[in-house]
């Protein structure tokens, strides 16, 4: 099995509810660069990633995202994903600390071809009871089988199958 893990390459700008810090698109692989809200019900998104380099069968997608609640409570984010025809709701984050933490989502029955991994956006909306929601850092990791390559070596009036 071989796994792709890419961070986020760019936001469209579809939803900008929640605060900025640093440089778009905000969830890339840095400590300094993230968003953050304190007021439930906001958007922010849509963030993109490169095409994949993956073929084969697919195991498993999953969106990771790297973040933390300034108070232990009923904050978190809601994820959408989009799978090239509509948005799907992929569930909420609560995360359980005011540290940094990363928690992830199984989207692989919604980004269950190539085509719909290489068009996948997010977005998410906040979850507030109290504090504020940090968010940091995003990924699609993709868990892949690579085909197997038959080549037909005929030599001797013999034919061999190297896989």
């Amino acid at each position: 099995m071989t796994t792709e893990e890419v961070y986020t390459d760019a936001i469209d700008n579809t939803y900008l509810e929640w605060t900025g810090v640093g440089n778009t698109p905000y969830l890339q692989n840095t400590d300094s660069d993230l968003i953050n809200k304190n007021i439930a019900g906001k958007k922010e998104g849509c963030w993109t990633f490169p095409n994949s380099v993956g073929s084969g069968t697919i195991n498993s997608v999953k969106l990771r995202f790297e973040g933390r609640v300034s108070i232990v409570d009923a904050n978190g984010w809601r994820v959408y994903v989009w799978d090239g025809s509509s948005w799907i709701n992929a569930g909420a984050f609560y995360p359980p600390s005011t540290s940094y933490a990363w928690y992830e989502k199984d989207v692989s029955t919604i980004l269950n071809t190539w085509t719909k991994i290489n068009g996948c956006k997010v977005y998410i909306v906040s979850i507030r009871a109290s504090g504020i929601i940090y968010v940091r850092r995003l990924t699609r990791k993709v868990d892949y089988s690579v085909p197997v390559a038959v080549k037909r070596v005929v030599g001797d009036g013999l034919t061999f199958v190297i896989a």
